[in-house]
């Protein structure tokens, strides 16, 4: 698992395939830091896991398609663009940007860019 770049196209294939969760999984090193916009950032998989898992379930419908990627050394940007429909029953549309850190095939960082 060490070419991230193959990693990370991996990763985004499932997350286009409505396979979040496993490829968290399979991709994040158990001591990630992952962090949204200027928020705190959050620290490890096990407490990753429940927010991204949260965020999943909230939203049955989510579908995902990456749109763009760029890569640096052992970084990859990724702008992703979200559908789903939100509590109010509203069908939501919005564009993201996240970007990975890798060492040793592991995303041991990522952190998403996204108008609030």
């Amino acid at each position: 698992m060490n070419n991230f770049k193959e990693n990370n196209e991996q990763l985004n294939k499932m997350l286009e395939q409505g396979e979040a969760m496993e490829a968290f999984e399979r991709f994040y090193s158990e001591k990630v830091v992952m962090q949204e916009n200027e928020t705190e950032p959050r620290i490890g998989k096990d407490f990753n896991r429940e927010q991204c898992g949260g965020f999943v379930k909230a939203f049955p419908d989510l579908n995902l398609s990456i749109l763009t990627v760029a890569y640096g050394e052992n970084l990859s940007m990724q702008e992703v663009l979200f559908r789903y429909t939100n509590q109010e029953g509203e069908k939501v549309i919005y564009p993201e940007v996240a970007v990975r850190q890798w060492k040793n095939g592991w995303v041991i960082n990522e952190k998403f860019y996204y108008s609030s």
